[in-house]
């Protein structure tokens, strides 16, 4: 009797697992305008896992529930995208991500992968990708194909239905000043200063690139190569074997972990004199020497001021700049709305489970 019941017990906890095997795969809905697609339990489970992680806690029902009508728009405009012939290519995907990776670390320009990897690697101690798996919960392919490109596809197909609208859309005088009214205060400039950086990568021989920079320092201070020259030459790095370039550094600890330098280190450089080439500097993946050239000290901006010296671009302009996307921002949205309202039909969405039967699955 024994064999009996853990042979029974065997049989049922197998049967149970493939009950819950198959509950996961369950249709919720069809959606079928260029193609037809599945909405299963598990694709609702797998996104509202990410969702409880990053809000640290359990998701009702009811909020599951969103997340599914979520899936199925994003699934409609996609495919309405499509048989519009709205495409990414794999270039684009790449520099969306890194630019979306870039502002979401408030970095001053777009980083290239190499850089965040050396960045994240300085100040987390781990590589990029980790970064990535550890911030989103997803790899890097699945943040490209899962987030990015569905929001470059419906963005670029909104801006093709409505783009004389768009267009139209542009920030008042008004708006702009009242903008800088009610902001006045984020408008400052901290102390500032323009450097000229000089960085030659270490690779696979650290010693022979410490070498190469040393050479390019003494060539520096003796006056055999003059700073024109080196930043002419740096800005192609494969062939000079070496970068170099301008770069303008606030007092602020973003910038010391952009320079790949401690704040306390950054401090002692705004103490430095100007045109004295520093010592070499070991910034993790590089070897590098800078040039203080300029020194700006705090400004709070007023509205025709520059963003930056030697920058001819005004805070004005940047507020209009702001403001008009803002606006164009929510007219798209808007628009996603009505486009999503007209596509989510009968004829377009086949739903398989509603109402209460819906609320049951997914009350996992």
């Amino acid at each position: 009797m024994k064999k009996l019941a853990i042979g029974t017990f065997i049989v049922l906890a197998g049967l149970f697992a493939a009950t819950a095997q198959a509950s996961l795969y369950q249709q919720l809905a069809v959606v079928k305008i260029t193609d037809t697609e599945v909405v299963t339990v598990k694709e609702v489970k797998d996104i509202v896992d990410t969702q409880e992680k990053e809000a640290g806690r359990k998701l009702t029902p009811q909020e599951r529930a969103q997340t599914f009508e979520t899936i199925i728009n994003q699934k409609l405009i996609l495919q309405a995208a499509k048989k519009a012939g709205v495409t990414v290519s794999a270039s684009e995907l790449d520099e969306a991500f890194l630019a979306n990776i870039s502002q979401q670390l408030n970095l001053p320009r777009v980083y290239s992968e190499k850089e965040l990897n050396d960045l994240v690697m300085a100040n987390k101690k781990m590589n990029f990708s980790d970064f990535v798996k550890d911030q989103t919960g997803m790899s890097v392919d699945e943040v490209k194909s899962q987030i990015i490109r569905p929001d470059l596809i419906w963005r670029r197909y909104l801006l093709s239905q409505n783009q004389q609208e768009l267009q139209k859309i542009s920030a008042t005088d008004k708006e702009i000043r009242d903008y800088y009214e009610l902001n006045k205060t984020q408008f400052i400039r901290p102390d500032s200063l323009k450097m000229f950086l000089v960085a030659v990568p270490k690779d696979s021989d650290p010693l022979a690139a410490r070498v190469k920079l040393e050479g390019l320092l003494k060539d520096v201070k003796s006056g055999k190569k003059t700073i024109e020259q080196m930043r002419r030459d740096g800005q192609n790095p494969k062939e000079a074997g070496y970068g170099a370039g301008d770069l303008y550094l606030m007092k602020v600890q973003q910038h010391a972990a952009q320079l790949g330098v401690t704040y306390d280190e950054l401090l002692k450089i705004f103490d430095g004199d100007l045109n004295k080439p520093s010592e070499i500097m070991d910034a993790g993946q590089v070897w590098q020497f800078y040039i203080v050239l300029e020194k700006y000290p705090f400004k709070a901006l007023e509205i025709s001021d520059v963003v930056r010296p030697e920058s001819t671009q005004t805070i004005y302009e940047t507020i209009r700049a702001l403001v008009t996307q803002t606006k164009q921002l929510s007219f798209l949205e808007q628009k996603r709305q009505e486009t999503i309202k007209s596509l989510n039909t009968p004829e377009n969405v086949n739903r398989k489970k509603t109402g209460d039967d819906l609320i049951k699955l997914l009350s996992w």
